[in-house]
This record gives structure tokens, sequence and C-alpha cells, in this order.
């Protein structure tokens, strides 16, 4: 059994990006697959590839009995990512983790030991943009 080492994880600077939704649109009881459609408006490959990788990180979590703070191992998800997909979409799972998911707080990655956190950065971190747009309205 060949167990491949996660990429590298280094944080750069995104020079390009845009944020689009429709506000009516958006609602607290919105499945994983409709928060990743606002994430990647028009990226329908990301897109995908994210719901994939997080609804698994969820189930693997909830099956291994890992508690509310869902985890999987890195050698767990590249066995995963190696078997669901396809050689060319390999390479976009480790992006949109890479460019995306981990920098928006969707997901951690926590080096030291070796495995990716479901996140809870990513609603702090928009409950902090709402505060500053309602400061800045104020």
């Amino acid at each position: 059994m060949v167990i491949s080492m996660p990429r590298r994880i280094v944080n750069t600077a995104r020079r390009s990006g845009k944020m689009f939704f429709n506000a009516q649109s958006i609602s607290s009881n919105m499945a994983i697959k409709e928060i990743m459609e606002v994430v990647f408006t028009n990226a329908e490959s990301y897109k995908e590839i994210a719901t994939v990788l997080l609804d698994w990180m969820r189930m693997k979590s909830d099956q291994e009995g890992r508690g509310q703070t869902r985890w999987v191992t890195t050698s767990e998800l590249s066995q995963y990512v190696n078997e669901r997909l396809t050689v060319r979409r390999r390479s976009a799972a480790y992006a949109v983790l890479k460019n995306y998911l981990i920098p928006l707080g969707i997901i951690e990655y926590r080096l030291s030991e070796s495995k990716y956190v479901i996140s809870r950065e990513f609603p702090g971190a928009l409950k902090r943009l709402a505060e500053a747009y309602l400061k800045w309205t104020s």
C-alpha cells in the first residue's frame, strides 16, 4: 500500500477573484451543495469536487465516531481522492483544497496532526464581514 503525502499547503496572496450571489437566495437552511453554489459561482468542476470532499469528510468522520470536530487524516483523504477521482480531477481536488477551502476557512489543515478538519472559521469570517458592513453603514 502506497500512502502519498499531502501536497504542500502554502498560503499565497490571491490576485484575482470575485464574490457574487443573490442575497434573496441565501437561507439558513441551505445544504452543502447550495452553499458551494454560492462559493463557486462559475466553476462547476470545483463546485462538484468541493461538495464531494466535504460530504465525504463529514460521512467518514461520523462513521469513525470522531465527535463534533469532523476530521480525516491526510492519508485517508489522499486514498479517497486517488480511488474516487480521475487523474485530471485529482490535481483539481488539491487545487480546490489549497486555493479555496483552506483559505476560506471551510477546511483547516493541521500539519502537526496530519489531518484536515471541517472548520468553523468560515461562518465566523462571514459574521465578521457582516458586522464590519453594518458598522460602515451606521
